[in-house]
């Protein structure tokens, strides 16, 4: 009697192995991009003062009343990606003016005090204008003006 070899034994080995060495090298690559690769912001060209002017959009004074019985005078500059998202954010001004006194009417004295409140809530008034946008993006709200009586 003749003894069988098995088939494809040695060819599944070597698919196995080449397959561990791929998934290997890829983990390794992204690896290497993470902790060494090229940084992406350093790439980027600083934005010009006339640039940023182009595309930011400032918000009417406003005051209101919050939670606890006071009221306050706030301005808003509403930084975009693009002139055009500047120019769509500013048809919509009546919603921007919206969220923000709808925002605020449920905010103490308390919550608007701290710095690290005040970036919660310019960084909560980002992404609902985000929302309010078919094309591009707001990039970043700067409260620039706060009253509080």
């Amino acid at each position: 009697m003749s003894e069988e070899k098995p088939k494809g034994g040695a060819m599944k080995m070597v698919l196995i192995m080449l397959v561990v060495l791929l998934v290997m090298g890829g983990a390794g690559f992204m690896t290497y991009k993470y902790l060494f690769g090229d940084n992406v912001t350093a790439k980027t060209k600083p934005v010009t003062a006339e640039e940023l002017a182009e595309r930011s959009f400032t918000t009417d004074d406003m005051t209101t009343n919050i939670q606890d019985e006071r009221f306050i005078n706030v301005q808003f500059t509403i930084v975009t990606d693009a002139v055009e998202t500047k120019e769509s954010l500013e048809l919509r001004k009546f919603q921007v003016h919206n969220v923000i006194l709808g925002d605020l009417a449920g905010m103490t004295k308390a919550q608007l005090t701290t710095k690290e409140d005040m970036q919660k809530f310019e960084q909560s008034l980002r992404e609902q204008l985000n929302g309010l946008l078919e094309e591009g993006e707001v990039q970043r709200v700067y409260m620039t003006k706060k009253i509080i009586q």
